[in-house]
């Protein structure tokens, strides 16, 4: 995606739809999603943190293969083609939720697959 203009200017907040805009999400809570994050490093897309949720989310392509072996898991959430929607922060960090990686044009989406096999190092049971 070549075009960030879904991401609001400053510090605006958006309501999306999962799917819309050629993207779904995988949500991990924070201590998971740290370590994850960590281990992805520069590999890593576009990330948003929620504070008050305490969850961290990244943004894959739709209808992975890589990840629909963790749908279900109670730690982990698939967003996409549901109906569900992620709130979107503007580019100036003001609220509880936020860019902990903030989105390029070539930035956006995190390989499914990598994402799977850094969450299977520290849950094991999702090994594919």
């Amino acid at each position: 995606m070549d075009s960030l203009d879904w991401v609001p200017p400053e510090t605006g907040m958006a309501w999306v739809r999962c799917g819309e805009l050629g993207w779904h999400t995988l949500t991990l809570p924070m201590g998971l999603g740290d370590r994850v994050l960590a281990d992805l490093g520069d590999a890593t897309g576009a990330v948003v943190q929620e504070d008050e949720d305490h969850r961290l989310t990244w943004f894959i392509e739709p209808q992975a293969s890589a990840v629909k072996h963790l749908r279900g898991h109670p730690q982990i959430t698939l967003s996409g083609d549901d109906g569900s929607f992620i709130f979107i922060p503007g580019r100036a960090r003001r609220h509880l939720v936020w860019w902990r990686v903030p989105p390029t044009p070539d930035r956006l989406l995190t390989d499914a697959d990598r994402l799977a096999d850094a969450i299977a190092t520290y849950l094991p049971e999702t090994r594919r």
